[in-house]
């Protein structure tokens, strides 16, 4: 029995990694030339799935090892597979070092044709095995930064990065009054809380607009709670950065109210906090793309010139 064997480093939490390494629509979009991944019957051991192909059509793998959090294996059945061998199983697993995670990408398998067999592992399952698992390992990475980009920034770490000072008025509270807070304070908006200290509405500066183009001057004598916007569009501390975005460009509104599990107001976030949380964001994917290119320079010199050599020369 023959085997080849690549890894990859990646930062992330155990449990964010082994759901990606698990999940089949992860291993269809990190497989190279694989249109879908058809789950036939079970989950974890026993698991039985079909493998579409874009070049070689479909074969059938079995789940035939499963430790979570550890590794699993993948044991393919029939002779339809791609390359000519009469047996192969591929194992997936992740090992925690330090501060990284290991994920290792092992082929264990046996050519056809006998001695002949010997041949083709050199010229051809070699070659195809080395590349296959290269990009497969390489690309489940990207899924993972990626994955780890979209859960480092939520709501509550934006609210971490500005002033935790929130202005708040009543309902009772004039509209003249409301606009000098607004003026001092260089705001968009103001949160109008309710006598149980939960958000009643919200006043903006299109609201006030909107009342003086219907009732003229004397609107600075009466109540906000006449102009407010009482349905107001609210997020929580878990939301993703791009779940925000998506609220604020679907709802048209530039100030997001952010409330515990018990709907208690725990700040705000305004156009321009998303604006400085997605060039955090890009930096982070420009840095990450950095070492991707990095990673994948030295493994292509380690490929030929070995592990060790590599190593000093990227040191």
């Amino acid at each position: 029995m023959l085997s080849l064997e690549n890894d990859k480093r990646v930062k992330g939490e155990l449990d964010t990694i082994w759901e990606i390494l698990t999940d089949n629509k992860c291993f269809a979009d990190a497989g190279p030339d694989i249109i879908r991944v058809e789950v036939l019957s079970g989950e974890g051991l026993g698991m039985i799935r079909r493998v579409h192909h874009r070049i070689s059509g479909s074969w059938e793998e079995e789940c035939i090892e499963w430790e979570p959090q550890s590794h699993f294996t993948m044991q393919v059945r029939g002779d339809n597979y791609l390359l000519p061998v009469t047996y192969l199983r591929r194992k997936t697993s992740m090992v925690q070092k330090q501060k990284n995670v290991v994920i290792t990408i092992r082929y264990e398998y046996t050519p056809k044709y006998g001695p002949f067999g010997f041949f083709l592992n050199k010229h051809q399952i070699i070659p195809i095995l080395n590349l296959f698992s290269t990009q497969l390992v390489d690309n489940l990475a990207k899924i993972i930064q990626q994955r780890n980009l979209d859960m480092s920034i939520s709501a509550a770490t934006i609210l971490k990065s500005k002033s935790s000072e929130i202005h708040t008025i009543t309902p009772e509270t004039l509209i003249s009054e409301a606009c000098k807070i607004l003026t001092e304070n260089r705001i968009g908006s103001l949160i109008v809380l309710g006598p149980d200290n939960k958000i009643a509405g919200i006043l903006s500066e299109r609201d006030i607009v909107n009342g003086i183009s219907t009732t003229g001057q004397p609107i600075l004598n009466k109540p906000i709670k006449e102009f407010m916007t009482c349905n107001v569009i609210v997020s929580h501390p878990d939301d993703t950065l791009a779940a925000l975005m998506a609220i604020m460009s679907s709802k048209r509104i530039r100030h997001l109210p952010v409330v515990d599990d018990n709907d208690y107001l725990t700040g705000v976030i305004s156009i321009g906090d998303i604006v400085n949380a997605r060039m955090t964001e890009l930096e982070q994917e420009s840095a990450a793309m950095h070492q991707y290119i990095e990673g994948r320079k030295w493994r292509e010199v380690a490929m030929q010139i070995g592990r060790a050599a590599a190593s000093e020369e990227f040191s």
